[in-house]
């Protein structure tokens, strides 16, 4: 069995650092990508995974990157990570197709969680 491959997205390297440290540490493959359209030009050659990514990033936002996920589409799950918070931004992901939602900081349980329950639904999409 191929470990599960997670993609984290997010321009600052605190993060991604810190996330990539925790997922590798339960045993998940990581990319991390500091820019959603370096994500976005090398999604066509990546295998299926679940997609973390920030809300507010400098040249795509997570907003736009779902979107551009949609116009290739690839229907990956796709958790959404913020420091916003709140019901209407919760509503607004959860509209525009999102797995799930992370309001940052996060614990390592609330991260694992939606991870599983994005795993989950690869399957069902047909992948």
């Amino acid at each position: 069995m191929t470990n599960r491959l997670v993609y984290v997205i997010d321009d600052d390297p605190d993060i991604l650092r810190s996330i990539a440290f925790l997922l590798q540490s339960a045993s998940f493959d990581v990319q991390c990508y500091r820019d959603g359209d370096l994500f976005l030009e090398a999604v066509d050659s990546l295998r299926p995974g679940c997609i973390l990514t920030d809300l507010r990033m400098p040249r795509v936002s997570g907003y736009e990157l779902k979107a551009g996920l949609a116009e290739r589409s690839v229907d990956w799950p796709v958790i959404l990570m913020t420091s916003e918070n709140g019901p209407a931004t919760t509503a607004e992901a959860m509209a525009r197709g999102f797995a799930g939602y992370l309001h940052k900081p996060f614990s390592a349980e609330q991260l694992m969680a939606e991870l599983e329950s994005g795993f989950a639904s690869i399957g069902k999409s047909g992948d």
